[in-house]
């Protein structure tokens, strides 16, 4: 056997052995309970989380706590991912933790939010391992807006960024900075995509259609919340997705209203998210439609264990549903530091295995 397929086989391996670890919804509704970070911290040494949390962070705070869960994802990952030669989409999909913290960034420099106030929700470790640190934190110094996305220049993600500040002008939403850097990583993704073996491709496209198409869904619904034009919607769009083509994609950008966007959707391959549309709230329905997508982004997650068995989809299967987990107890530590009860908290749990 080859070193190539050593190095996946391992990664492979590896994945199918950390998903047994991940945390029962049991657990979720034991930690929900605690009386105060103390008792979750002290719950959580019993799991697979107990050699990052032998000392508590300090202060103990839901968002230190985040902080530990994130790098604890991170560490694992980037373990996982390092051992596959050539994993060009796995690779790419690790600088997704790059582009967090540049949302965040920019989020906080078009509201004005201090340096001081943004700089503890930064996490650098992926940055750390990828030897780029020093391109968040020069971006993260910058005051301004402007000098902040001027930061990036010579990145992927300038073009965007720099074509988005004069949308951003229009519509004064930080979220479109958020939209413009997901147009970035999406695009990197399926480009990075197209050059894997056609075995492992297959297995891939197939998880990667609720992200892909998702965010296309979601962004022309919010263009039109926005009222752009179709040019400018066209400025957050990928040329195509996986189950929607480019055909499909140009008809959306020119819908005149949301309504026509989900008329396009009927016949489509993604039909069934209509029955959760509410037009007469539409910031509600673009979240649902997020959340749906992303629900049903976990259950192929899910299913490529018994589907897809000694393909890198394991290893891209395998991170999806530990993110989940980390989303998971960053939120349970949230409702609890803020006194959200129980079934509060477990409103927004999503079940990972």
């Amino acid at each position: 056997m080859s070193t190539t397929k050593l190095g996946s086989l391992y990664s492979i391996v590896r994945s199918y052995a950390l998903k047994g670890m991940l945390l029962e919804h049991s657990i979720y509704e034991d930690l929900s309970n605690s009386r105060n970070l103390g008792e979750m911290v002290d719950k959580l040494r019993a799991t697979i989380y107990g050699n990052v949390l032998v000392e508590p962070p300090k202060p103990l705070t839901s968002e230190n706590l985040e902080k530990i869960f994130q790098t604890s994802l991170i560490d694992i990952e980037y373990s996982i991912v390092k051992y596959i030669p050539k994993a060009i989409f796995l690779e790419t999909y690790f600088l997704r933790h790059i582009y967090r913290n540049l949302k965040i960034i920019l989020k906080a420099r078009a509201l004005g939010t201090p340096y001081e106030e943004v700089s503890p929700k930064i996490n650098l470790r992926a940055e750390e391992h990828l030897k780029i640190r020093d391109l968040v934190v020069k971006a993260l110094v910058e005051k301004e807006l402007e000098n902040t996305v001027e930061a990036l220049r010579g990145t992927p993600m300038y073009r965007d960024l720099s074509n988005t500040l004069e949308i951003y002008q229009k519509t004064k939403d930080p979220l479109i900075f958020e939209t413009s850097l997901d147009r970035s990583f999406y695009e990197q993704l399926f480009n990075s995509l197209k050059k894997m073996k056609r075995d492992e491709r297959k297995p891939l496209r197939s998880l990667l259609a609720y992200e892909i198409d998702g965010y296309i869904v979601t962004t022309a619904l919010r263009s039109r919340l926005w009222n752009l034009t179709p040019a400018e919607a066209r400025k957050f769009m990928l040329s195509s997705g996986v189950k929607i083509d480019g055909k499909e994609i140009e008809r959306i950008v020119q819908a005149t209203n949301i309504e026509e966007i989900f008329r396009e959707l009927e016949d489509s391959y993604y039909k069934d998210l209509l029955k959760i549309v509410d037009l007469s709230q539409p910031l509600r329905t673009v979240t649902s439609i997020e959340s749906w997508f992303k629900e049903e982004s976990i259950k192929k997650a899910k299913k490529t264990f018994l589907q897809d068995i000694f393909k890198l989809a394991i290893v891209y299967s395998f991170i999806k549903l530990k993110e989940v987990e980390v989303r998971n107890l960053s939120a349970i530590a949230f409702g609890i530091e803020y006194g959200l009860t129980s079934s509060q908290i477990l409103e927004n749990i999503r079940r990972v295995i």
